[in-house]
């Protein structure tokens, strides 16, 4: 009989881990006081306790425990209308985009879909035992006497669609999170860049797994498949946090102070995509090579108070104005070096914007480790990489 199935294999050991793991992680982020990235530690801890979640589910029905923890069966379902929105929003919050409050009707569907989910965690469970069969057992249901359910609890239909919704409503979030992304600047990224991207990666990959298994499994068989994926992002993201110490850390420590002063700006999120468009084309035009370059100047050439100017680089790059005309003018002075070797240094100082050799020289090695000359010798020239 089904009820006395009880499997322990890898895969089990792999999803218990994962699970473990994930509301370790959840844990960890809710203690941390949230820094000046919008939200970011409360976005992660529902974002890894909502998954958690999931993959306990998943492990009780796929180690067959679940027939001792009949309450449960299905307890996750809703959740799969949370990972979309919280993906999206955490790929905001990564990219210091600012919050409004309308970014909390992203959450609706999964708290329209928790209400409407309660009327099935109220059955009785010998239905909830059918549940369960028909998902992990579907050749034995027929060998079971039928329990009808006490009242009905999908009045709407939405529980017998829930994977065909629950793909239509990932995709959507998808196709949010790429269009998103590709509208970010790429020239200096924030710091915080390189984990947007990996979990947009991460996304994905899972909607592609997901569609993949509903369409070579029957019924919720080939679910420990996907929750084993996620049990290794888990793992990879916890890693990453451990040998990234900045993790913990707001945006950029030295403008902590900068980041507060901005909290009461009336400057919207509009106003700054305009003006990254903005900043952008002035650095296609190469405005830090002029010496004269400065916060108030490159203001008035984009139409802007330095005021917004300094909030568009803290809260979306990351970086103070000095940090950010630093960092362009050593990308141009390296490129002058690969290129242009006959230049003296101070012909490549002065062709990336330094009136001063002795800042140049600072300001290089503080970027790249090496000195000019160190970096002229060890690099090759662009044109013998084509």
């Amino acid at each position: 009989m089904a009820n006395g199935f009880l499997r322990f294999d890898l895969y089990a050991a792999l999803l218990l881990a994962g699970t473990v793991q994930g509301f370790f992680l959840s844990v960890l982020f809710i203690s941390k006081r949230p820094h000046q990235q919008p939200f970011l530690q409360l976005l992660l801890a529902a974002w890894t306790f909502l998954l958690s979640c999931a993959l306990l589910e998943i492990f009780l029905c796929y180690s067959g425990l679940m027939f001792h923890t009949l309450a449960l069966v299905d307890f996750s379902e809703p959740t799969n209308f949370a990972v979309g929105p919280l993906t999206y929003l955490l790929l905001r919050s990564f990219t210091g985009c600012s919050w409004t409050r309308r970014q909390w009707w992203h959450l609706a569907p999964f708290g329209f879909y928790l209400v409407y989910h309660i009327p099935f965690l109220l059955q009785p469970e010998a239905f909830k035992y059918q549940a369960y069969l028909h998902a992990y057992f579907p050749n034995q249901l027929a060998n079971v006497a039928r329990q009808a359910a006490s009242f009905d609890f999908d009045p709407l239909h939405l529980t017998e669609w829930v994977n065909e919704l629950t793909l239509a409503h990932i995709t959507l979030y998808v196709v949010f999170s790429v269009v998103f992304m590709r509208k970010q600047p790429q020239v200096s990224p924030a710091p915080f860049q390189a984990w947007a991207k990996l979990l947009l990666w991460f996304f994905i990959g899972i909607t592609g797994l997901f569609i993949a298994v509903k369409l070579l499994f029957q019924e919720d068989l080939g679910d420990h498949f996907m929750a084993v994926f996620i049990t290794g992002q888990f793992f990879y993201f916890t890693y990453k946090m451990l040998s990234g110490a900045a993790f913990f850390q707001p945006v950029a420590q030295e403008n902590t102070v900068s980041l507060v002063k901005y909290e009461k700006s009336t400057m919207t999120q509009e106003t700054k995509d305009a003006l990254l468009e903005k900043l952008k084309a002035a650095e296609e035009a190469r405005f830090y090579t002029q010496t004269s370059a400065s916060l108030p100047a490159l203001a008035k050439q984009l139409h802007t108070t330095p005021h917004y100017l300094s909030q568009l680089l803290n809260e979306c790059l990351g970086k103070s104005f000095f940090e950010y005309l630093a960092e362009l003018r050593v990308e141009e002075a390296k490129s002058i070096l690969l290129n242009q070797p006959h230049l003296k240094v101070e012909e490549v100082a002065e062709l990336s914007g330094y009136l001063s050799k002795s800042a140049f020289m600072a300001a290089f090695k503080k970027t790249t480790g090496q000195t000019p000359g160190q970096y002229r010798k060890n690099g090759q020239p662009l044109s013998t990489t084509l």
